[in-house]
């Protein structure tokens, strides 16, 4: 049983798009097997909130890249040089031994609002509905069944996202079927869950999604950069993490498989 734990960068806003940080969206899921995410990741970041952060059980620390970054709350401790680099240390290892694949499809909004015949007008659920083929697709050759965990928005945004997933999973794509996606994603529901729930595999998502964000970019010939850990981990990724393209067996290319970006 896998599940794919689903985060985004970006806002599905459609308004100051002629702003850098408001034109681009992207849906990261790391698809990973339940029983792993309970019996490996969640120890092993939990191993590093004790070593680095030496945090109380009972009152949990919740990795979240922003506050990271920001060194904010308990994640101040990371100015001291040799914590940082343990952290780094730590987090690398579990980003090459986890056993995972990841996705992440990511649209321009401001082409997006030029095609004279778009009509996947809310640009969050037409991202979802690529992570759905992407990985039914996967699920087919794993020979397995899955579900989905976004991080929880809370309210009517929750909801309308439930009923596109409702959507896609009873009509279908236009390259993969209905029974088909039926078939792989039982679920009827999507599993929201808040940061709050302390879930290991939305925050492992939430680490890995903004370098992806930023490569996929890269991809596309925009004028942005990765920092040096972010390098890192975006060299991990393209070497045995990201999905790919199988022929007889053999993995190909990323492009159109674990990085979807539009325009392409």
């Amino acid at each position: 049983m896998f599940r794919l734990y689903v985060d985004e960068v970006g806002s599905d806003d459609l308004v100051h798009l002629d702003k850098d940080k408001h034109r681009f969206l992207s849906l990261s899921g790391v698809a990973m097997r339940v029983e792993h995410a309970r019996d490996y990741l969640e120890p092993e970041l939990n191993k590093i909130k004790a070593e680095v952060f030496q945090h109380d059980p009972d009152s949990p620390i919740i990795f979240h890249r922003k506050e990271i970054m920001g060194l904010k709350g308990p994640f101040g401790v990371l100015r001291n040089q040799n914590l940082r680099n343990k952290f780094n240390s730590m987090l690398k290892t579990i980003i090459w031994d986890a056993e995972y694949k990841l996705f992440t499809v990511l649209i321009d909004k401001q082409w997006m609002l030029k095609q004279k015949h778009w009509k996947k007008n809310h640009p969050y659920h037409y991202l979802m509905e690529l992570l759905i083929e992407r990985y039914t697709l996967f699920l087919e050759r794993s020979q397995a069944i899955g579900d989905i965990m976004p991080e929880a928005r809370l309210g009517k945004k929750d909801e309308l996202l439930q009923l596109a997933f409702a959507e896609v999973r009873n009509e279908g794509t236009d390259f993969v079927s209905k029974t088909r996606i039926q078939q792989r994603i039982p679920a009827l529901n999507l599993k929201f869950r808040t940061k709050k729930n302390n879930v290991a595999g939305l925050q492992f998502c939430d680490l890995l999604a903004h370098p992806s964000h930023i490569y996929t970019r890269v991809l596309m010939a925009h004028a942005v950069e990765l920092g040096p850990f972010a390098n890192e981990i975006v060299d991990c990724l393209i070497e045995k993490k990201y999905d790919r393209k199988q022929d007889n067996g053999i993995a190909r290319k990323i492009r159109g498989y674990g990085v979807k970006h539009l325009p392409q």
